[in-house]
């Protein structure tokens, strides 16, 4: 049984992300996704601290999290 249906998953021709293209039979859409450039960088570990910033910032977030957590225990 041949449904017409048809998915591609490539990357764009940019090569600036993804694209999926969805077919059913004479319809077709096609969905672009950006790669994402603001995410975070990966923490180091410990005694690495190549960007000090960040390392407060990532035990500023693990301080708020064990307070959060030992107020519902």
């Amino acid at each position: 049984m041949n449904s017409g249906r048809k998915i591609e998953a490539r990357r764009q021709p940019n090569n600036c992300g993804h694209q999926v293209t969805y077919e059913i039979g004479t319809s077709r859409k096609v969905y672009r996704f950006e790669d994402r450039t603001d995410e975070e960088l990966s923490p180091h570990g410990a005694g690495s601290y190549h960007d000090p910033a960040h390392h407060n910032q990532l035990m500023d977030r693990l301080e708020d999290y064990i307070r959060n957590n030992q107020k519902t225990q």
